[in-house]
């Protein structure tokens, strides 16, 4: 006789996990089904291991600037295929972030962890091919969550497969530095690994077909953080096309580009592909669930409901916003709406969706770009105040960068950081536009000082003084003053 749970999920990573783990705790009878290992594409692809390869590189950056901090070093690089110890490190943090994810930890919850390949046999039955073993089991579920995630979705140029190339899955582990390095797409994985790779000694080209890199971001935070790789030596093209890859009699990778009906060829030791994302739904046989998904992704309702109302989906899968926090948020609602009737289910609202992107410096963004905005409101107001004129800055050695606030009528609308630590800085914003407050809202806190977050208070400020320099406010205060005096 088939098992049934109250849910069944199937992909075990940031989605997954919270899924499961919450449906767990509240005592529901729940099954974790997974390929490979718990943590999916964050712990193992994603951003624990970009994240420790950008510190490195960081350190790197910072060891040649020594002298900005009064230090003198005569000599700094990497010994042959020592590039080795930088990926051990990076997989060095993966194997300590690992127990957070483990099997046990989730059993502990109440969670079922099964090691298998899944796939739907109807709308309420999935078949488990289990993980080293030539075993098939049968469960069936009142309720299921999709959480499969993504991988790299690679585009079809010509000769790329032939002559090889590497895409997120295989850049952490790269025992060599390329010494040239090509990378196709300036999204947030693009222009990550494009300046880390740069700082920590490669000669990095980065190709992206749109008219600037990190197209998602404010237009003044994508030309600032290109103006950065430029000064960096990093070679940027926009607005390029890569249309061919061979390779050549020396073992060269080479990649042919078009600009402006113009083509160029460019060597490369190895190539990086970083050109979206594709769902994870290949095997699962969704079309027996009566799950609607397409190469983007699994469609859903504002429940998160597939085409099948039992049949849930989160995170990555979704195409929503791919990010670790979005997952995590998305699987809170799946977990609300699997176990309350209809009149108390929950709506994704993604009003308020924070990211950032780890370049250095950091890109961080809420709500709408100035442009955005104004397409939409028409009249617009816009703040910005520069890091350059925040005293901690000044002690970090860095002052490259600004806050840029969006106003609509005092309100909120959206909120662009890029500078030192702007992943961090943009949740006081986040907040902010959340609980509907206003800027001067914000002044009135008081903020540690020297710190960061003055920066904050700064943008509040140029409001309050832009408020009080108005001809209204001057000229009444004048009367005061007479009477006063």
């Amino acid at each position: 006789m088939t098992e049934i749970y109250d849910l069944i999920v199937i992909g075990g990573g940031s989605a997954g996990l919270v899924a499961a783990g919450g449906a767990g705790v509240l005592g529901a009878k729940v099954a974790l089904i997974e390929k490979n290992l718990l943590g999916g594409d964050c712990l193992y692809t994603g951003c624990v291991p970009s994240k420790s390869l950008i510190r490195s590189a960081k350190f790197a950056s910072d060891v040649k600037r020594a002298g900005d901090f009064g230090f003198r070093i005569s000599d700094f690089g990497f010994s042959e295929n020592s590039f080795a110890s930088v990926t051990q490190r990076v997989q060095n943090v993966i194997k300590a972030i690992e127990p957070h994810d483990s099997p046990e930890r989730f059993e502990r919850m109440g969670v079922e962890v099964i090691f298998g390949t899944p796939h739907f046999l109807n709308e309420k039955e999935i078949e488990v091919s289990l993980k080293d073993s030539d075993k098939k089991i049968k469960l069936s579920a009142k309720r299921f969550c999709i959480s499969t995630g993504s991988s790299p979705a690679v585009p079809p140029i010509e000769g790329l497969h032939e002559t090889g190339f590497i895409t997120n899955e295989e850049v952490f582990h790269l025992q060599t530095l390329p010494a040239r390095l090509i990378v196709l797409g300036g999204g947030a994985i693009g222009a990550e690994m494009s300046q880390a790779f740069q700082r920590l000694g490669a000669k990095v080209t980065l190709v992206e077909m749109a008219d600037r890199i990190l197209n998602k971001e404010d237009e003044e935070v994508s030309a600032f953080i290109e103006t950065i790789f430029k000064k960096e030596e990093m070679k940027v093209f926009t607005r390029t096309k890569a249309v061919k890859v061979s390779k050549n009699a020396k073992g060269e990778k080479l990649v042919t580009i078009e600009k402006d009906g113009k083509t160029e060829e460019i060597a490369a030791d190895e190539i990086l592909v970083a050109l979206g994302r594709k769902p994870n739904v290949k095997g699962l046989d969704l079309e027996k669930a009566n799950v609607k998904f397409d190469e983007k992704k699994i469609g859903t309702n504002e429940y998160l409901q597939t085409s099948n109302k039992k049949i849930f989906a989160a995170g990555d899968v979704t195409a929503h916003f791919q990010f670790t926090h979005t997952a995590d948020y998305e699987a809170q609602i799946v977990l609300q709406n699997c176990f309350v009737p209809f009149p108390f289910r929950k709506k994704a609202d993604y009003t308020v969706v924070p990211w950032a992107t780890f370049t250095e410096p950091e890109a961080a963004r809420v709500g709408m770009t100035e442009k955005e905005a104004r397409e939409k409101f028409g009249e617009i107001e816009v703040i910005k105040v520069q890091f350059e004129e925040n005293d901690r800055a000044h002690a970090e050695g860095e002052i490259e960068g600004f806050a840029k606030i969006i106003l609509r009528k005092n309100r909120i609308v959206g909120a662009h950081i890029v500078g030192l630590r702007a992943g961090e800085l943009i949740h006081e914003f986040v907040l902010a536009m959340k609980l509907k407050l206003t800027l001067a809202d914000l002044n009135k806190a008081i903020h540690v000082y020297p710190t960061l977050s003055k920066i904050t208070q700064a943008v509040g400020t140029e409001k309050t003084l832009e408020s009080l320099s108005s001809p209204f406010v001057k000229k009444w205060f004048g009367r005061y003053l007479k009477i006063w005096r």
